[in-house]
């Protein structure tokens, strides 16, 4: 069995990058011969990842694999033009190799009511893949809606339970983790989706209860001005402990060591990080904007007085047992089923649709 992964790769540690990435190395580890066309910004050199960094590069790229009967495997978000070209690009007809696409935006619903063609586009799209894995119901549902035939749609979570494994503990996580008591943590996006400024305010309502109380922040753009006046606005910058951009290894760390973690988000797929968090034993809050898995606390979207509610919860309860889910051994049986050969009449075979 030989696999081609298309979608980004670390770094930036998105979650459609670090499921990439964890699918990528769940195959390896069982002697699948995998590959990974990296069309993101990373570049950093790793094992059976090439980077490609303009379409023509693409396509000379895919072209290959596609002559050569690979299954390939497109991860993208679902919610942007972009995402789109990339998912007819990836379906055209090739009769040897097999198309399994992932569409993990919990923005994808909206993105493909807005406009009819957009759902005629979509449709199209995704003719030439034998199955469409959907990270919701609420994205199956829309792509339905769209004409997509049921039979192809497969509703999993992109999470990979076994591939959840923390680095060492950095100084700076350890230092956080001795001066604050609690300590919350959070992934940072500059977009408002993130819904940073909503965190603020619950941070300065949790504080007047909570005296020791930090919230450790990582990803992009917690240097910038826009972050640093939000939080001089809500009063919290005493309050924050910035550790930038974290390898996902030591984003693992860092959650595993606080005391409980914080998804403020105002739209949402399938939440990787909410998901990492509950397998590492650790207290998740995060909004209503879609269904969270069990164990997590949610809070109404959009309401700093219930998530500062719902910590409080949290921190006092702590973390549900939960059985996390695995997408690795799902696709991989996937990846098995569509490479059956069919006998057709005449003793003719083709590939499983």
């Amino acid at each position: 069995m030989r696999v081609l992964l298309v979608g980004d790769y670390p770094p930036p540690h998105g979650g459609v990058a670090v499921h990439v990435q964890q699918l990528h190395g769940y195959l390896r580890e069982r002697g699948v011969e995998a590959v990974v066309l990296d069309i993101g910004k990373g570049g950093r050199p790793a094992p059976d990842v090439i980077p490609v960094r303009t379409p023509t590069q693409y396509g000379k790229r895919l072209a290959g694999f596609l002559r050569e009967g690979w299954t390939v495997h497109v991860h993208t978000s679902g919610n942007n033009p972009k995402s789109w070209m990339l998912a007819a690009t990836a379906g055209v007809r090739a009769p040897r190799s097999q198309r399994v696409i992932t569409l993990h935006s919990g923005l994808l619903p909206e993105y493909l009511a807005a406009s009819v063609s957009r759902r005629a586009f979509a449709r199209v799209a995704l003719a030439g893949y034998s199955r469409v894995v959907a990270v919701s119901e609420a994205v199956r549902e829309a792509l339905v809606r769209c004409g997509v035939p049921e039979e192809k749609l497969v509703v999993y979570p992109a999470f990979c339970g076994s591939q959840v494994r923390p680095g060492p503990v950095t100084q700076a996580v350890q230092e956080a983790r001795n001066r604050r008591r609690p300590l919350l943590a959070m992934a940072h996006h500059p977009s408002p989706v993130y819904g940073r400024g909503l965190m603020f305010r619950a941070l300065r309502m949790l504080a007047n209860d909570l005296p020791g109380l930090g919230l450790a922040v990582f990803g992009p753009g917690t240097r910038s001005e826009a972050f640093l006046r939000d939080a001089r606005e809500c009063q919290v910058e005493e309050l924050i402990e910035d550790m930038g951009e974290l390898e996902h290894s030591q984003a693992l760390a860092l959650i595993a060591r606080c005391d409980a973690f914080v998804r403020p988000t105002t739209h949402d797929g399938d939440a990787i990080s909410v998901r990492e968090a509950l397998a590492l034993g650790v207290p998740c809050v995060a909004s209503d904007v879609c269904g969270r898995p069990h164990g997590t606390y949610t809070f109404r979207g959009g309401s700093a007085v219930d998530l500062a509610d719902q910590v409080h919860r949290a921190l006092t309860h702590g973390p549900a047992q939960v059985v996390s889910p695995d997408a690795g051994p799902v696709l991989l049986k996937l990846y098995g089923e569509l490479s059956q050969p069919v006998v057709l009449g005449g003793g003719e075979t083709h590939a499983a649709q």
